[in-house]
């Protein structure tokens, strides 16, 4: 038997809710706000959560955002009530993983084939992601599906408006929902883009002629594509005023491709994990036949740790940023493998500098 969750500050209509649920064969649990939602939710584990918006004491968003920290509702699937389907509230919503919206005042039938839907997408999903990803959970030893399935609900809840909405929505809702489309699309593709760098790297440990052959590749005139790809990353962050270059031209004996990869993620991670108005240095210079490639912070920085705790999927318990942490992992087997050596020094709430150094060609 199915188990849901009512979360819903009007008694009479979540009494009502619960009945019909209930008339249906699921097994249900209630609660009067997100407070008591968050209590129930982490006891029961429902295997669905309904949820109104707008409530006393924690609202459904901020309720949302708590359960996605606990691992037994990380990937639940929510539904919301709301008076308003408003941008804002779709914007807030999908960000946060909810996997549908409900309008009130609404028909009891609707919400139970929503109910039925989510409940049966969850199942096709779960299979899917069990066969599809078995092996990459096994190597690396945890499950990916959280960080691939919230953008991919984003993409199917906004592309299904569009297509059953189009001619009721305005210009600026269209142009709002292409923007949430687009930036879901974005984290879809961050997060592909590190498994299969992943992979590479695997690939190559196992393939030493493979792995000569890469190494014969030279990445030529380095310092121009390094200075438009760290000001393409500060512009992505609207903070062009933050970065700092100074960066000097060299040939080194490094595939283009990885160094690219290399150069992005360090610059990525200085701007996510720095605060505004605080400077992000890129500095390249010679150094003894190898050229260092020094990004630096002034963000919230970490306790000094050896290079080897850098593994995927292991992140802080206060870390905000979600993911599947494979960036750095990814970075340290590259550079390792491509016969350069990687240095971090780092002091939290002062910054962090990453130090990469590759043979000259």
């Amino acid at each position: 038997m199915k188990k849901i969750l009512v979360v819903e500050d009007n008694e009479l209509l979540r009494e009502n809710i619960v009945e019909i649920l209930e008339f249906e064969g699921f097994k249900v649990s209630e609660a009067q706000d997100g407070k008591h939602g968050v209590t129930v939710a982490l006891d029961v584990k429902p295997d669905l959560i309904i949820s109104d918006v707008n409530m006393p004491d924690m609202d459904g968003f901020e309720m949302l955002e708590q359960l996605r920290t606990h691992e037994e509702t990380k990937i639940t699937p929510f539904i919301f009530l709301t008076v308003k389907n408003t941008m804002r509230d779709l914007r807030d919503g999908m960000n946060l993983g909810a996997d549908d919206y409900i309008t009130k005042p609404f028909d009891m039938e609707d919400l139970i084939s929503a109910v039925k839907k989510r409940l049966t997408m969850r199942k096709e999903i779960v299979a899917k992601e069990v066969n599809k990803y078995d092996k990459l959970k096994d190597s690396v030893g945890t499950v990916i599906n959280s960080v691939i399935d919230e953008p991919l609900k984003s993409i199917e809840r906004l592309a299904s408006i569009l297509q059953s909405e189009s001619k009721s929505l305005k210009p600026t809702d269209v142009s709002e929902i292409s923007k949430i489309l687009c930036d879901s699309a974005g984290k879809l593709r961050n997060e592909i883009s590190h498994i299969l760098y992943f992979q590479k790297a695997s690939i190559l440990k196992d393939r030493p002629e493979e792995l000569m052959r890469y190494k014969g590749q030279v990445s030529k005139n380095i310092a121009q594509p390094i200075k438009e790809l760290s000001m393409s990353v500060a512009e992505e962050f609207k903070r062009g005023q933050d970065l700092k270059l100074m960066v000097d031209d060299e040939d080194l004996q490094v595939p283009e491709e990885f160094l690219t990869y290399i150069t992005k993620e360090l610059v990525d991670n200085a701007f996510k994990y720095s605060p505004k108005n605080t400077l992000v240095r890129v500095t390249g210079i010679n150094d003894n036949g190898y050229y260092s490639l020094i990004v630096q912070d002034g963000g919230i920085g970490f306790p000094n740790k050896s290079l080897d705790e850098f593994q995927p999927y292991i992140r802080s318990s206060e870390d905000k940023i979600q993911g599947l942490g494979l960036s750095l992992y990814n970075i340290k087997n590259l550079v390792e493998l491509f016969d350069g050596k990687i240095s971090v020094s780092s002091e939290q709430g002062v910054g962090t500098s990453f130090n990469i150094a590759f043979p000259k060609a």
